[in-house]
């Protein structure tokens, strides 16, 4: 009984402190993925575009126009969203 217990405690959920046999599931979602999910949660229509998909992402995400506009910018993806005034949302990311 000693070995099984000893076998037991190197069990990957012990480590991680769940001893409810259930597996853990980590799903990584993309910044457009994520940004996505949470105005669902809030109640916006909003769905994830693939990434590099949509011809907003190949134009330049920063202008030279403004003085405090940072120009390393990265494109994180886009969002569609329905039933507001606008269409789409893109994720910048700002160096």
């Amino acid at each position: 009984m000693e070995h099984e217990h000893s076998r037991h405690s190197h069990d990957s959920h012990e480590e991680h402190g769940h001893g409810d046999g259930e597996p853990i599931v980590v799903k990584k979602l993309a910044p457009n993925e994520a940004l996505a999910q949470d105005l669902s949660d809030h109640g916006v229509i909003a769905e994830p575009v693939a990434h590099g998909t949509h011809p907003v992402e190949k134009g330049p995400a920063y202008s030279h126009m403004f003085g405090m506009n940072s120009r390393l910018t990265t494109n994180k993806g886009v969002i569609r969203v329905r039933g507001r005034s606008f269409d789409l949302v893109q994720v910048l990311q700002k160096f």
